[in-house]
């Protein structure tokens, strides 16, 4: 298990690496794009769907490091009101249910993936491969794949937190 642990967190320290130059891109080529336009009568259209395309590489690498922290939205009236046992037997629930839905945008967005690929559909602006955008969504579903299952092992290996009554939930 340390192993697995070691290899996620050098994962996870890759997605924020990942996450912080995209955002800082993304944001420099935004606002050359505005200034572009507010000074001359031109602007760059490309910036567009290079914005676009990559916000979804944000959001999936979001969704899978909240996922790690299990920060994703929860039902937490229902979670904090259950014994350790009742907690433990949710997670699981809610761990397979996860990478059920984790598994179908996988193949979803796998299968888009080949059907680009073999269409040879290039993007408008850029005119670029279309799967190396499109390849984001399958690989954001394996990050969260991923994190899904640590964060399942972290839960259920986690030592009981002691309420102020020295008695566990």
């Amino acid at each position: 298990m340390k192993v697995y642990k070691k290899i996620m967190d050098v994962i996870a320290e890759i997605e924020k690496i990942v996450m912080s130059l995209v955002l800082v891109f993304v944001t420099v080529i935004t606002f050359v794009n505005v200034v572009v336009r507010k000074l001359t009568t031109s602007q760059f259209a490309w910036t567009e769907e290079l914005v676009i395309n990559l916000f979804v590489l944000l959001i999936m690498l979001g969704c899978a490091l909240c996922v790690r922290e299990g920060g994703l939205i929860t039902l937490s009236l229902v979670f904090d009101r259950l014994k350790r046992k009742g907690q433990k037997v949710l997670v699981i629930i809610c761990t397979v249910a996860d990478c059920v839905f984790w598994a179908f945008i996988l193949k979803a967005g796998y299968d888009k993936v080949i059907t680009v690929m073999n269409n040879g559909k290039l993007t408008s602006s850029l005119r670029w491969p279309e799967w190396v955008f499109q390849i984001f969504l399958p690989i954001g579903a394996v990050l969260l794949l991923l994190h899904t299952v640590e964060y399942c092992i972290d839960f259920l290996a986690a030592k009981p937190e002691l309420e102020e009554g020295g008695q566990d939930k």
